[in-house]
C-alpha cells in the first residue's frame, strides 16, 4: 500500500462525520427558530379584580380596581349588556355616546390614565327620562336589571375583569 492511499482512507471517514455533524447543526437551527416563534408571538393580557358602583342619579357607573395588573384607559373597553341588548364604550366615544370615560381626580378625558389598584374611573351617560335609568348610546339601561359588565383588552379581544349588579 501506498502512504497516499492510506491518508486518503483515513479522511474519507472524517469528512463524512463533519458533513453529517454540520446538517444536524442546521436542521437543529431550523427546527428552534420555526418553534420559537410559537411562544414569542403571544401577547399577555391584563387581569385585574374590578368592582362596579352604579350611581343613577349621575348616570355613571363607577370601576374600582381592587387589585392585579395595571391599564390605560385607551387600552381597554367596557361592554355592558343586559337581557338582548349589548353596547361596548370606550374612551373614542366621549361626546357621541357617552359624556365622560375618565379616571375619577382626573382634569378630564386624558386616555393615557394608567389606573392601577385603589384607582377608580367612570363612565357617564345620559338620563333616560323620567328617572327609568341611564342611557349609554342607544343602550337604555333600566331600573331593576340585571346588568353584566366586562373590562376588555383591547389589543388582545381578552376580558380583564367581568362581573354583574343591578340598576
Amino acid at each position: 500500500m501506498s502512504p497516499g492511499r492510506d491518508i486518503a482512507d483515513a479522511v474519507s471517514p472524517v469528512v463524512g462525520v463533519m458533513l453529517m455533524l454540520a446538517v444536524t447543526v442546521m436542521i437543529a437551527a431550523v427546527v428552534s427558530t420555526y418553534a420559537g416563534g410559537f411562544s414569542g408571538g403571544v401577547e399577555k393580557s391584563p387581569q385585574s379584580s374590578i368592582r362596579v358602583t352604579p350611581n343613577p342619579d349621575l348616570d355613571r357607573i363607577y370601576f374600582e380596581h381592587d387589585g392585579g395588573d395595571p391599564f390605560t384607559l385607551s387600552s381597554i373597553q367596557v361592554i355592558l349588556r343586559a337581557r338582548d341588548n349589548k353596547t361596548s364604550l370606550s374612551v373614542i366615544d366621549v361626546g357621541s355616546r357617552i359624556r365622560k370615560f375618565e379616571a375619577v381626580g382626573s382634569s378630564g378625558g386624558n386616555g393615557d390614565t394608567t389606573i392601577k389598584a385603589g384607582d377608580v374611573f367612570f363612565i357617564e351617560g345620559d338620563d333616560a327620562g323620567s328617572g327609568s335609568g341611564m342611557q349609554f348610546g342607544s343602550m337604555i339601561l333600566t331600573n331593576n336589571t340585571k346588568i353584566s359588565w366586562f373590562v376588555v383588552d383591547k389589543e388582545t379581544s381578552k376580558t380583564i375583569s367581568m362581573g354583574e349588579f343591578y340598576l
